[in-house]
This record gives structure tokens, sequence and C-alpha cells, in this order.
């Protein structure tokens, strides 16, 4: 059997590079590596655009990398853009002259598909189930941002994202160079943007983990030639001792004459800092950098969804766990939403051979059937608008950009009589209208059945009957409220599916 071989390009905002591997074994097996440093960073941070020169040398690289793909008989590459390349006025021209003069057209990652392609690179290693098992803290340091991932007893509670990464630290240090103090000065500033995550989600610091999860510290660690100091997880002090070894009792100022590096990328003290200020900031217990690139997630990632390997972590769980976190923060009634998860899971298994919807729908209706109500943790008034924001601001590992924004909208709408396709028009196309409706659909009959928020049955049974979805319950309480409800979202369930919904109180039977 031939073995499939995988390219991968990426365009990030400090280097362009090339991974090529093999599917070997189950798993990936790595063949080649092309790496180039580019001043995309630089150039959006001063210019507001990608310059010509930096434009042509990205381009040069590319085709240099298209000829390792072909030198290698690659089976399948696809060619990648950081979302952070946006900020730059002129992306879609650079990306117009890679398509004419690399052949290549470059798909943009958002900021949800990068960390979780690196997440879901992370989640293939053989210890990251003992890593997550108590706590564990996910530190993905890139050019433009910082996403930091938290873990605790084996579940996903949250991941947020902070816009500041090596290439404005960089920035900093180059205008504050004359000043003796300029490193001193950037690592407070370092402090200052990511403080407010360990007093608001880790106030004690001290989880069992800390996973460095980009690529970029274990690149630093070749350059020292300790590769393998931190590959896997060591103690907190050895990895603090390391860095004193270095030199960052004085903030790495004399490091790299010490190490004989006579012409370091602009970029290595950055991100040195970065990780340093990280280290400091935690108490954990292990300290590791895996060695996880961005190459490998997305690799990983088009593999799954082929079915060509299968993920051993269960990435569904994780958006639940995530969705569940967000709603507790909120204030969120636990007893309402676990009936509302519980309910449109069984209602979904019920239709879903005859309503046209996706095994990756069903995660999404339980995510807005967890999250309908966390708006009214701001505002009782605009309880849906305020659920609507705290959705959009709140990013869930494993959910895109876009499915956020449909559940995001179902949340907004989902008390609203016009939701008509002209109102919704400029937030979602035909075919994620369709969609839409149906979540709001299911969403609807599901909060019509608990719209007393008591859960007055607890024996509920959901069953087809050709065009017919008869729903049986049982309960000791009166339901003319829940039926009352139920009555007037029927009709809309049945205009979006063709299917008439029964409520049935066992008593009555």
């Amino acid at each position: 059997m031939k073995v499939k071989k995988y390219g991968s390009i990426y365009i990030g905002t400090y280097e362009v590079s090339l991974r090529i591997y093999e599917v070997k074994g189950g798993g990936l097996k790595e063949l080649d590596e092309m790496r180039l440093p580019v001043q995309v960073s630089h150039d959006i941070y001063h210019y507001g655009s990608i310059t010509g020169e930096t434009s042509d040398t990205i381009i040069k690289a590319l085709l240099d990398m298209k000829r390792s793909l072909a030198e290698y008989n690659v089976d399948f590459y696809q060619a990648f853009g950081v979302y952070a390349l946006t900020k730059a006025s002129n992306y879609l021209v650079l990306f117009d002259r890679i398509r004419i003069k690399c052949g290549l057209f470059v798909k943009l990652l958002t900021n949800s598909q990068q960390r979780f392609y690196s997440f879901q690179a992370l989640s293939a290693q053989p210890d990251f189930s003992k890593m997550i098992e108590k706590s564990a803290l996910l530190a993905d340091i890139g050019g433009s941002s910082i996403q930091l991932t938290l873990f605790k007893d084996g579940k996903l509670l949250t991941t947020q994202h902070i816009l500041f990464g090596a290439g404005e630290v960089r920035e900093n240090l180059l205008s504050l160079s004359e000043k003796a103090d300029a490193r001193q000065q950037v690592l407070e500033m370092i402090f200052k943007e990511t403080d407010n995550f360990f007093h608001m989600y880790l106030p004690d610091r001290n989880p069992e983990y800390l996973i460095l999860l980009n690529q970029n510290f274990s690149n630093i660690l070749h350059l020292f030639r300790v590769k393998d100091i931190l590959n896997k997880p060591v103690k907190r002090e050895k990895a603090v001792d390391f860095l004193k070894d270095l030199g960052n009792s004085d903030l790495f100022m004399n490091t790299f004459e010490k190490y004989q590096i006579s012409d370091p990328d602009d970029m290595l003290l950055p991100f040195l800092l970065l990780y340093d200020a990280l280290i400091l900031q935690t108490d954990c217990k292990m300290i590791t950098a895996p060695g996880i690139s961005i190459h490998e997630g997305v690799t990983l990632n088009s593999l799954y969804r082929t079915g060509t390997l299968k993920p051993s972590h269960d990435f569904d769980a994780d958006v639940i766990s995530a969705a569940y976190f967000i709603a507790e923060r909120c204030g969120s009634y636990r007893p309402h939403i676990k009936m509302m998860d519980k309910m449109t899971s069984a209602l979904f298994d019920a239709i879903y051979k005859k309503s046209g919807m996706t095994e990756r729908q069903r995660l999404l209706v339980r995510v807005i059937a967890i999250l309908h109500d966390c708006g009214k943790y701001l505002s009782l008034s605009f309880a849906a608008q305020s659920s609507y924001t705290i959705i959009m601001s709140s990013e869930i590992l494993g959910i895109s950009h876009d499915e956020r924004k449909l559940i995001a909208l179902v949340a907004r709408y989902h008390h609203e009589k016009d939701v008509s396709y002209p109102r919704l028009a400029n937030d979602l196309d035909e075919d994620e209208y369709i969609v839409f409706l149906k979540l709001l659909a299911l969403l609807r009959i599901c909060n019509a059945l608990d719209s007393s928020h008591r859960q007055k049955f607890k024996d509920l049974t959901i069953r087809m009957r050709t065009d017919r979805l008869l729903i049986t319950v049982a309960s000791k309480l009166p339901l003319n409220l829940e039926k009352n409800y139920f009555k007037d979202k029927a009709a809309f369930f049945t205009e979006v599916f063709g299917i008439i919904p029964e409520i049935r109180d066992r008593k009555e039977i």
C-alpha cells in the first residue's frame, strides 16, 4: 500500500514555513522542513501594509517550497495564512500575487481554527491525557497574539485570546532600545497584558502542568544546544534554572554572546521574554515544550476529517465542558440548562433521519441549549442581545468562528417572532439561514417543555410516527404552562421541518 504524503505551507507574521509528512504507523512522520524569516509583523506595525520587498521574499520562498513538494512527490498539500495578515490593508493583493506566480490558493485561518489545529496536534501526544488529568495550562504564543487554555480534572474549562504577541514585544524593544531598563519595561508590559487571565482564572496560579504549545520555544532550545531539555515534562525548578543559566538575571543581555550566536533572529529575544514571563507568572509543578507546530495540526485535521486517522481525544466533550463553564460563570440556572441539553439531544436524535441535519449540528444545538440564557448575567431586560454578545466574545476551542456566530444568532433571536431572511441576510447566507432555522426550532420546542424552569417531568420519551413527533412525559405537577408555550412553538417547528410535534402527558393517555 502506498504511503500518503502531505505538505503544509504556512504564512505567518514573522516566518514562512513548510512541513512535509508521511502517514506511518497510525501517525505522522516528518520528512522535511523549510523556514524563512519575513518582516510581515514589522511592516504591519509601521506601515499598515505588507511592503513590496516582503511580498517578493514570501513569493520567492513559496516557489522554493513548491519545488520541494514536487521533489517529494507529495499527494496533497495546503497553504494557510495567519489571520493577523488581515491587519495589512493589502493582504488580498498579496494572496492574488501568490495565486498568479505560485499557483497557490492561500486559506486564511481564523484564530479559532489556528488554535484548535495546534491543540489537535498536542492531543495526539502519548502523554497528553495524563497531563490534563489534574490541571494544565496550555500557552500558545505567536507573533501577534497569545492563547491561554485551561484544563482541570481532564476537562477543558476556558480558552482566552490575548492580542499581544512577539511582534509587538519586538517593536517595543526597538522603541525603547536606548533606555537602560528597556527589557525590564517590556517584561512589565507583558505582565500587564497577561495578568488579568491569571487573576480571573488561576487565582492560585498553580496548574499541575504548563505546556508551551508553540514550536518557537523548541526552536529556541535548539539554538542553545539543549533541544531535549523540555521535550518531556520536567520539574519547574529545572526550567527556571535553565532560564537563569541562559541569562534571565539580566534579561538575556549577554546570552547570545555567551552561546556564540553572532546574528540572532530579531524575534528570538521577544519570544524568550514572553516565555520567561509566563513561567514566572505560574507556580506549576511541571513544564514541557513538546514542539507542536501548526503544520502538524492542519495535517492531522485533514486526516481526521477524511477518516485516514482517528483521534484519540474527544474534542466534542471539550466543547460541551467549555460551554458549561461559560454558563456557570454567567450564573445560568444549571438544572434548566442540563434539562435543555438532555432534551435537545433526544429531540435531535428522534428527528435526525428526516431533518436533513448533520451530526456536527447535534453538537451545535447542545451548545445553544447550554448558553441560550447566559445573557441574563448582564441584563434581564436585554438578555437575548446580551447572550449574543457573550457568546461572540467567548472563544470555545473546537468551535469555528462561523459556528460561534450561528450559535450566538440563535440565542439572539430565540424569543423574536420576525426571523425572516431579509433580517438576517447580512449575517448568514441562504444555506446558513436554513441551518439557523432548524437549530432555532429545536431550541424553542425544548425551551417550551421547561418553560417554568422547574423540570416538572423526569421521564421523557420522544419517537417519530410517520410525520408526527410524539413527546410523552410523566409528571406529578400540572403542565398547563408548558402545554401552552408548546402549542405556540410547535407551529414554527412544523413550518421548518414539516413534522408535527405533539406533547402527551402519560396521565392522560
